[in-house]
């Protein structure tokens, strides 16, 4: 009987360590410490690169495609409003090719130019109904930003009167484009409040993963170790004690 009781002893005692490695308080909390830093460093990184960024500056203007000056009908607009849209796509497209990028590049314009038709629903179902594009001209120079502009408005003029002339459309039938509206230099700059708010969420659901992450280990190495050590021991002990009592 007193092996039997030593060995329940040293199976116990096993069993217990094994538990108490799984459910240790002090190593999860060292992980949760090592973790929070971690990423607190990396957040704040983060936010004070997005808030030392240097601001953008832009300017925009809307584009509208008018039909040629013959047509002076009521109904004009009706009948040849899909042939300016497609017109309008078309004249977006070749700004934005690589070759009239190129253009610009060598008439000294430094900044990013874009030109997109009017989008009168959403992305995944885009309604193009009106001969109207937005163009923007964006970048982080400002001294860059007008001339840039005034050599994209230049080139698309110049650009639209030589595909119609390829195209053998006569002077009083080509297509025109007006410029309106043109919001001038504008700065954009980011809401430093936001980018705070918004660290702060990711600071929370990173902590909370950590934290759901190290209970999830605790959990599931826990049965493991009680069924694998402490169960084990127990049923050897058991058996040892029928065989002494027989």
């Amino acid at each position: 009987m007193t092996a039997v009781r030593k060995v329940g002893k040293d199976s116990a005692d096993a069993g217990s360590r094994a538990v108490s490695r799984a459910g240790n308080p002090c190593r999860k909390r060292a992980w949760l410490r090592a973790g929070t830093a971690v990423m607190v460093l990396f957040l704040a990184g983060l936010g004070y690169q997005i808030a030392s960024s240097p601001p953008a500056y832009a300017e925009g203007a809307a584009v509208v495609f008018s039909l040629p000056k013959s047509q002076t009908s009521p109904n004009a607009y009706l009948m040849f409003a899909p042939s300016l849209i497609a017109s309008s796509e078309a004249m977006t497209q070749i700004l934005l090719s690589p070759q009239a990028q190129q253009q610009i590049r060598e008439a000294g314009g430094t900044a990013n130019v874009s030109l997109a038709l009017v989008n009168l629903y959403d992305q995944e179902y885009p309604n193009y109904g009106v001969p109207l594009a937005h163009l923007t001209v964006s970048s982080e120079s400002a001294e860059s930003v007008r001339p840039t502009f005034a050599i994209a408005v230049r080139l698309l003029y110049h650009l639209l009167a030589v595909w119609q002339t390829k195209m053998d459309v006569k002077p009083h039938n080509r297509i025109s484009a007006q410029i309106v509206g043109d919001t001038g230099l504008t700065v954009q700059v980011g809401s430093r409040k936001r980018v705070i708010a918004g660290l702060a969420v990711l600071t929370l659901v990173a902590y909370s993963a950590c934290c759901g992450w190290l209970d999830r280990m605790g959990a599931s190495k826990r049965p493991a170790w009680r069924g694998g050590g402490l169960r084990r021991s127990l049923r050897v002990a058991s058996s040892r004690v029928s065989a002494v009592r027989r």
